[in-house]
């Protein structure tokens, strides 16, 4: 073989492998966080907001910053220990990457304490994801 035809077969591997690549984090991406939703964090009232992402599964909350869920989550909160307090309304204009009513929730997980920021559909998504029976979790009840 010539040199054209090594290096005809080299970029051919590494056109290969990038494309699997990007199919592998747009895989991971789309899913496996079918539930994700756009918020803000911050850890106690005097703190400033922080754009983040959350996404849920059936047993556990994470909280991904600005990267999204191409990173490993800043925090990650089991269903069965959290706890949402009374949601209070907020100035949208202070939050405009969420869509519509903004809702602000003080959470307890064990000794932490902190709040999110939703738009008002996904705090109802995450309310009643929340508050519904895990699959699984009383299967063997008669």
């Amino acid at each position: 073989m010539n040199s054209g035809a090594l290096l005809l077969i080299a970029l051919a591997m590494l056109g290969a492998v990038l494309v699997m690549a990007v199919g592998f984090l747009l895989f991971s991406r789309y899913a496996g966080a079918h539930h994700a939703f756009p918020c803000a964090y911050r850890t106690d009232q005097s703190a400033d907001w922080r754009r983040g992402q959350l996404t849920y599964d059936s047993g556990r909350l994470d909280h991904y910053g600005r990267g999204g869920p191409f990173r490993s989550p800043l925090h990650r909160w089991q269903r069965s220990g959290l706890d949402l307090g009374i949601a209070r309304s907020q100035d949208p204009n202070d939050f405009p990457w969420l869509n519509g009513p903004v809702l602000a929730v003080p959470c307890e997980y064990g000794p932490d304490r902190f709040e999110l920021a939703l738009g008002l559909e996904h705090y109802t998504a995450l309310r009643s994801w929340l508050e519904s029976v895990p699959p699984g979790w009383n299967a063997n009840v008669a």
